[in-house]
């Protein structure tokens, strides 16, 4: 807590000249006196605010230190946030890209077996018989394109496999 100063009080100077009798009666020592006690005082009070001014710039100072400090280290947290937001956002992506292409599949497969089942088909029943369920005797390969006018075009594969490749997957 600092103290409450005193403030200086220039009038002593012209109550010390009207004391002498005024300017006309003072001697040229006395008004010497006077400017040198008024000049002295102005000085001191000139010189105690600069300390003070001082004591505030270098608390200003340090405050201004901390502060960019503080947001030093909050760029740093941002920056690795910013980075583990872009490495999650491509694995997302990434993961609807391949939710996409699973319900295409699915929606294909739906669409082919409700097709079946209208034209007469018993499915279950040929369950068994299906290529990708038949070890070792097809290749069943399946792809789904979604084209620009927003339809997805379906496209399966049956190829009988070689005698040569029958026997590598046992």
């Amino acid at each position: 807590m600092t103290q409450k100063k005193k403030k200086p009080n220039f009038t002593k100077a012209s109550d010390k000249v009207a004391k002498v009798g005024g300017l006309k009666k003072a001697t040229y020592k006395q008004i010497e006196n006077i400017f040198k006690l008024i000049t002295l005082r102005y000085t001191m009070s000139l010189e105690d605010q600069l300390r003070e001014d001082k004591a505030h710039l270098l608390l200003k100072q340090e405050t201004i230190e901390i502060l960019q400090e503080d947001i030093r280290h909050k760029n740093n947290q941002l920056r690795r946030k910013s980075i583990a937001i872009n490495r999650l956002s491509k694995v997302n992506n990434s993961l609807v890209r391949d939710n996409y292409e699973l319900t295409r599949a699915y929606n294909g497969l739906h669409t082919l077996g409700k097709f079946a089942e209208e034209i007469g088909v018993d499915i279950k029943q040929h369950n068994g018989k299906l290529p990708e369920n038949e070890r070792n005797k097809w290749d069943f390969k399946q792809k789904h394109t979604l084209t620009e006018a927003g339809k997805v075009k379906h496209q399966y594969t049956l190829t009988p496999k070689t005698k040569e490749e029958d026997n590598t997957d046992d």
